[in-house]
């Protein structure tokens, strides 16, 4: 039973975004030649360098070029990384300020059919302790929020 959702799963996953493990071994092969090919470029332009500038400065030259391969990676990912803390920021904000999903209608209409079906008196408890629990969830993450911002 377990083997059978556990190949349901993978069907589920293959389905929707097409990863198999063939695709995974050839994006390797492919991602281990694409190293190889940049090595053989780097050595092939060290050389050039080294001919063209010298030893020293065609080292300095290679260097240089990669620092600023990094200056460029570094700004960037600082750019990007600011762009989600904003973005994240943002939605949270919104999603605060969104209406509370206790007022869906789909969600009250199916709570009036539950309480028809099984009597208002049954579901009386259910609804308490709901709300215990939603009470308690939300002081606990009020605590962990007090205790992560000291």
């Amino acid at each position: 039973m377990i083997k059978g959702l556990i190949r349901e799963a993978t069907l589920a996953v293959q389905a929707k975004s097409g990863v198999t493990t063939g695709l995974i071994v050839w994006l390797v092969i492919a991602a281990l030649a694409a190293l190889t090919a940049f090595s053989f470029f780097c050595v092939a332009g060290y050389v050039w360098l080294t001919r063209e500038f010298g030893p020293v400065f065609g080292a300095l030259v290679a260097a240089g070029f990669f620092l600023l391969v990094t200056a460029i990676a570094a700004l960037t990912a600082l750019l990007v990384r600011r762009a989600a803390k904003r973005r994240a920021v943002l939605e949270r904000a919104a999603h605060a300020h969104a209406g509370s999903w206790l007022l869906d209608p789909k969600l009250l209409s199916s709570v009036v059919q539950l309480g028809r079906t099984l009597g208002w008196q049954r579901l009386v408890p259910f609804a308490l302790l709901g709300i215990l629990a939603a009470q308690w969830a939300r002081e606990s993450r009020d605590h962990d929020k007090r205790e992560g911002g000291k």
